[in-house]
């Protein structure tokens, strides 16, 4: 997620740098937009945009809103649920659930989820959410990291902004190279197994930056020192996906359930 090597998209050795006056929406062909797929209006600051779903076969009655605020105490499988779909929230404190190394760091354990995790099953199609080009993509390798990953750039109301897509299969980046034209709705990449994804259940994590990243990584989780920059600097999702549930605080545990709290 954050401490991860450069992989490449393609044949390009290094991601695309731009000057903020040089950004254009790129030189090729953009894919057509995918028919019949309902557009979520935008909120926040995004308010007035409409864009396409990141997961258009997610729906309202067929996922279920995942609660890690305990970690992975008591998680079922997607397929023992009913459900065919899952969400993990934003802004969620998920303690005891990222213990490999790659979630140490100078400022504390990083357990503050800042995307939105939308599961289903493998090779379930992940999508563009607007208009815009790639900005960088690659390989993250390290277990309960990204796998493989596609950042975009976009222009929107006025403000540059960069959306991650992690834990794909390793066909979504093919033929992929920084300055490719994406249309909104425009077919990106898979969820990908676990021996391409990072070990995780199959998912999409889906971030947004007001910040460019200098290649493919964002940090998904942030320690509790780093919270309030990473709020100001990757804004939640939702106002892009659209309000997948209720709620807008750190999700934390009950104290009355035995969990803790800020």
């Amino acid at each position: 997620m954050w401490y991860a090597a450069w992989w490449p998209c393609g044949a390009i050795t290094a991601p695309l740098l731009r000057r903020p006056d040089d950004r254009t929406q790129g030189s090729q062909p953009a894919a057509p937009r995918a028919s019949k797929m309902v557009l979520i209006h935008g909120s926040g600051l995004f308010n007035g945009l409409e864009f396409s779903p990141v997961v258009p076969s997610l729906q309202p009655d067929n996922y279920l809103v995942r609660d890690f605020t305990r970690g992975l105490v008591a998680w079922t499988p997607l397929e023992g649920t009913g459900f065919t779909h899952d969400v993990g929230r934003y802004n969620e404190r998920r303690p005891a659930m990222y213990e490999e190394s790659l979630f140490e760091s100078a400022e504390g354990a990083r357990e503050i989820h800042i995307g939105v995790d939308i599961g289903s099953a493998v090779g379930t199609p992940v999508h563009s959410c607007a208009d815009g080009v790639v900005h960088s993509c690659g390989y993250n390798p390290g277990k309960l990291d990204y796998g493989h990953v596609i950042v975009t750039e976009h222009l929107l109301n006025g403000l540059w902004v960069w959306a991650l897509y992690g834990h794909l299969s390793a066909k979504s980046i093919e033929g992929k190279a920084p300055g490719t034209t994406l249309a909104s709705g425009e077919v990106l990449g898979w969820m990908g197994d676990r021996h391409e994804n990072g070990d995780w259940p199959p998912h999409v994590h889906f971030q947004l930056s007001m910040v460019e990243p200098p290649t493919h990584d964002m940090p998904g989780v942030v320690a509790a020192a780093n919270h309030e920059a990473a709020l100001r600097d990757y804004p939640d999702p939702r106002t892009v996906l659209g309000p997948l549930y209720e709620g807008d605080g750190l999700f934390v545990a009950p104290l009355a359930e035995g969990g803790g709290s800020e």
